[in-house]
């Protein structure tokens, strides 16, 4: 939605306007999913690391926290594009990053343990979490 209204990419965002910004075009786009309804919602690490955040993408659905060790979601990060947090850090810093947002990731309605799995192995654990109504973690 970000890329679809400023016409650039997130690292171009970024790396012209800085973080800040960044994260006040996340909010626009944040209220206007409000209006949206059946839809998954793919969202960036650092999004719900904001104060009321959570609990504004709590009202729109389940809260999904795709979790797993490290390592692995790190070079699941740095393999899947340029992602503007990663740049000029070192993996310690990364880390530091990441364990800082779990204070809020944890706060998601269900975490599923992405570790050692494929992508077809963590959507058969999210659906089947999905239809469980106890199911927290998988």
């Amino acid at each position: 939605m970000i890329v679809a209204r400023d016409g650039r990419s997130i690292p171009e965002i970024f790396e012209a306007d800085g973080e800040e910004r960044f994260r006040r075009l996340e909010a626009d786009a944040l209220d206007d999913l409000k209006m949206k309804t059946d839809h998954v919602i793919a969202t960036g690490g650092g999004l719900p690391c904001r104060d009321g955040r959570m609990e504004i993408l709590k009202s729109l659905g389940t809260v999904v926290w795709l979790d797993g060790d490290f390592r692995e979601l790190y070079e699941r990060a740095r393999r899947g594009g340029e992602r503007p947090m990663l740049l000029g850090r070192s993996p310690a810093d990364v880390e530091t990053l990441y364990r800082q947002r779990t204070a809020y990731y944890r706060q998601a309605q269900l975490t599923i343990d992405t570790t050692g799995l494929g992508v077809d192995e963590v959507v058969g654990r999210l659906v089947r979490a999905l239809r469980d109504p106890h199911a927290a973690r998988a």
